[in-house]
């Protein structure tokens, strides 16, 4: 590691170096526009030396915009207004030059000499120059977002997920597929899962993450199409003595359907529905516990 004496030495050399190269670039500048001024002023009196200088002027204006890695880098949206305003000054040198050229008349010298004037006052005090390399600053650096997509869905997924996951089985594949940001269910997490009415259903007790907040409408088609049971199998109803902000989700055929479901049913229904659940006793329809812990 650096020491913190060396960092600052360092750090104060390269202030240094740097504020002298932006003197010598700025130097640059007033000469160039001292020397745009003088061919002018020269190109009022005679010609030897104009043609010349138009060459000049349209060599560094396109050489200065197309050639600098600012602008280069800049931003596409910035590239137009930069480059506007860097060539400005040269377009207007350029054409006053030619104008010499090809107007030698009284009052056109004193139009011509006019022009001079004003472009060497207004680019010594504007400096668009410089102004149009800090209009194309160099880009600043991109900054990771937690939109970025994760590099495994698995993962990716667990840490969009607004919650803590909860460890048994059927709870984390809810909270992964149904409660994940846009799912059927959205903001709400499963508090407890029983066999019932003589293993015919899955009671899956629900709950809203946020307190105070109601169970949202879950479609039941969506649910079916998440969960791959038949819709009929699937019902949601709301729990007697209980407010909004809980509901039961319902899987199986409802009593009057017949005689209940063999083993391969409900092993069909444990694997597609709620993965990792085994159904091995029967209890009451009672959760009144799990409502108020």
């Amino acid at each position: 590691m650096m020491p913190l004496r060396t960092y600052i030495e360092t750090t104060r050399a390269g202030s240094v170096v740097s504020r002298a190269g932006s003197a010598a670039v700025s130097g640059v500048g007033r000469l160039a526009t001292l020397a745009g001024g003088t061919a002018m002023t020269a190109g009022l009196f005679t010609d030897a030396g104009t043609l010349p200088a138009i060459l000049a002027t349209i060599a560094a204006g396109l050489g200065g915009a197309f050639l600098s890695p600012r602008f280069q880098l800049a931003h596409p949206m910035k590239k137009p207004i930069a480059y506007t305003i860097y060539l400005t000054p040269h377009t207007v040198l350029a054409a006053n030059l030619i104008t010499e050229l090809a107007w030698d008349a009284t009052e056109g010298r004193l139009v011509q000499g006019g022009v001079a004037v004003l472009w060497t006052a207004g680019v010594w005090w504007l400096r668009p120059g410089k102004l149009a390399k800090r209009v194309a600053k160099w880009p600043e650096p991109v900054v990771e977002t937690d939109d970025a997509e994760g590099g495994q869905d698995g993962a990716g997924t667990e840490a969009e997920t607004a919650v803590a996951l909860p460890d048994d089985p059927a709870g984390r594949w809810w909270a992964l597929n149904a409660a994940r940001e846009g799912g059927v269910a959205e903001g709400t997490r499963v508090i407890d899962v029983r066999a019932i009415e003589d293993r015919r259903r899955v009671a899956v007790a629900l709950t809203a993450i946020e307190k105070g907040e109601p169970v949202p409408d879950i479609k039941i088609k969506r649910l079916s199409a998440l969960m791959n049971v038949p819709v009929e199998l699937l019902e949601i109803q709301e729990i007697p003595g209980h407010g909004a902000g809980f509901a039961m989700l319902l899987i199986g055929p409802k009593p009057e359907a017949g005689p209940a479901p063999d083993e391969d049913v409900w092993s069909e229904i444990g694997r597609s529905a709620l993965p990792g659940v085994t159904l091995t006793e029967i209890n009451e329809y009672d959760m009144s516990k799990e409502f108020n812990p």
